[in-house]
């Protein structure tokens, strides 16, 4: 079924394809979709709903104000509730044919959100600190120290994926990876972060965050 409403409802806005935002619990898909602006819709089927916003059409040319639109919009959304993010630009040609998507994929978008809740995104960078550097011979070099460092912090993560590796940019960043932290525990992971960052002469480490959980998602179309 449709929230709010029927799924008639939401297919009424004819001519319209609809783009997917994410995917929440369906018990909190009434407030989710009061913040997700005009226009959006919630699509349910058991415990999981797709939020949805009419679009013109399926063909539409990704433009930078689209992309920061998702995102903005995502980021509030999962500060206060779980989400599965869609890539930006997701779109159903129909409410049905999202539905359908919903139904199909119902039981791993279920257990997918079950996995994320309470957890946010982080992303830590090892940097080369060019001025921090020393000759000592009983301190790690960088690139080491990053691999040392990512080990200890992954004791304080569910999970963590590399997200880059190798210099890039002017050649001072050595990788980032990206972590799954419990909310409750975020305090104590950047505390981490500081401390190995402290620890390490020649590497400046850097946490943002934290993050809706892009890194941790790949949703099957």
């Amino acid at each position: 079924m449709a929230t709010p409403g029927s799924l008639g409802a939401v297919a009424s806005a004819r001519g319209s394809a609809f783009r997917l935002i994410g995917v929440v619990f369906s018990n909190t898909i009434n407030d989710v979709v009061r913040l997700s602006g005009p226009g959006a819709h919630g699509i349910t089927f058991r415990d999981v709903a797709a939020v949805v916003r009419p679009c013109a059409n399926r063909n539409e040319q990704p433009s930078e104000a689209a992309f920061l639109d998702h995102h903005t919009l995502v980021a509030g959304l999962s500060r206060g509730y779980t989400i599965l993010p869609a890539p930006p630009l997701t779109t159903f040609r129909t409410a049905a044919s999202a539905l359908q998507w919903l139904e199909l994929h119902a039981v791993a978008l279920s257990d997918g959100l079950a996995y994320v809740d309470g957890r946010a995104g982080a992303r830590v960078t090892a940097i080369r600190d060019i001025a921090g550097a020393t000759s000592d011979p009983s301190v790690l070099p960088p690139s080491a120290a990053a691999i040392e460092s990512f080990r200890v912090l992954r004791r304080y993560a569910t999970a963590t994926v590399p997200v880059s590796s190798g210099t890039v940019g002017d050649g001072t960043t050595i990788a980032t990876e990206a972590f799954l932290v419990e909310r409750a525990s975020w305090e104590r992971f950047a505390a981490e972060v500081t401390a190995e960052d402290v620890r390490s002469p020649g590497l400046v480490l850097r946490l943002t965050g934290p993050w809706p959980v892009y890194d941790f998602v790949r949703l099957q179309f």
